[in-house]
């Protein structure tokens, strides 16, 4: 039994040094979904992702909706989705010399078929999506949110979590992490629950 634990990083640094501790304290090597626009501002904490071997994943330059669905903007061009996908592998290769290839996460969770055909062609064959959001985001307390990511545990699950300071996220992970670890589940990457 594998879950993965995945986190966007695409706003403020917050808790994004401390998340990485609590990983590297308990063995863990996570996915880490990040906008290009964010690695330029914290160049280090994308280096130590790296070197403490997690997973990267592209989450565009900077975090606009390529639907156009979640923002009532209009939808991205595919040379703008390139371009975001592009920029942002530039530079994660520039700081790691490791690809985000081939995972893709949209921003918003918006994408359609154009979508997929457009990161597909630029080598994303994965647009990793999750089966549980921690709701972080929505500013539930760290104790909301280990309760609704142990009640919404199951074999293969992908969390989706948030390193801004916005999040209690960070803070609630310990608790996730034991939980689960409780249940008898092993806790990884992206990659570790995918089909083989």
């Amino acid at each position: 039994m594998v879950v993965a634990l995945s986190f966007d990083a695409g706003s403020d640094t917050g808790y994004a040094a401390q998340i990485l501790d609590t990983l590297a304290a308990n063995g863990i090597r996570a996915s880490f979904g990040m906008t290009g626009r964010w690695a330029e501002n914290n160049p280090g904490l994308v280096q130590r992702m790296a070197s403490e071997g997690h997973n990267l994943i592209n989450h565009t330059y900077d975090h606009a909706s390529m639907t156009g669905a979640s923002t009532g903007q209009r939808a991205q061009t595919r040379e703008e989705r390139w371009w975001e996908l592009d920029r942002t592998e530039e530079i994660i290769a520039a700081l790691t010399g490791s690809t985000t290839e081939p995972f893709f996460r949209p921003p918003y969770g918006a994408y359609d078929a154009s979508v997929n055909e457009d990161v597909g062609a630029r080598g994303y064959g994965y647009n990793v999506m999750w089966t549980v959001d921690s709701r972080g985001w929505m500013g539930w307390s760290a104790g909301a949110i280990a309760q609704r990511c142990l009640q919404l545990a199951e074999p293969g699950a992908i969390y989706v979590f948030h390193v801004g300071s916005a999040s209690q996220d960070g803070p609630a992970l310990q608790g996730i992490i034991d939980g689960l670890r409780a249940e008898g589940y092993a806790i990884g990457s992206v990659p570790d629950v995918l089909p083989r």
